[in-house]
């Protein structure tokens, strides 16, 4: 039996076409993220995507190696608010999809 690889998989959303970082995250209760992946230099701050998030629409931070594979953090009460890397929400596409049928 194949095990869970650790690192990101770069996709590519089905409906829209927007660049996607689809990774587990956790080690007990693992779960499946996908985020629209921003360019390493676009900042984006804690509060903002802290503002916009849901119950059922998650913030996670990207820290960005120098080395290694990109690995997304859970966001948490206790997160700093003034946390340098990315923080990333859940990607929702509005695009509506395309069926074969």
């Amino acid at each position: 039996m194949a095990g869970r690889g650790r690192g990101g998989a770069d996709s590519r959303c089905p409906a829209c076409g927007h660049r996607l970082l689809v990774q587990w995250v956790g080690r007990t209760a693992a779960l499946q993220a996908r985020v629209g992946l921003p360019s390493p230099d676009e900042p984006r701050p804690y509060g903002p995507a802290r503002a916009a998030s849901t119950p059922h629409h998650l913030v996670w931070c990207l820290p960005r190696p120098r080395h290694g594979p990109l690995r997304l953090r859970w966001t948490h009460p206790g997160h700093p608010p003034d946390c340098p890397h990315q923080h990333l929400l859940d990607h929702q596409c509005t695009t509506e999809p395309t069926t074969l049928f």
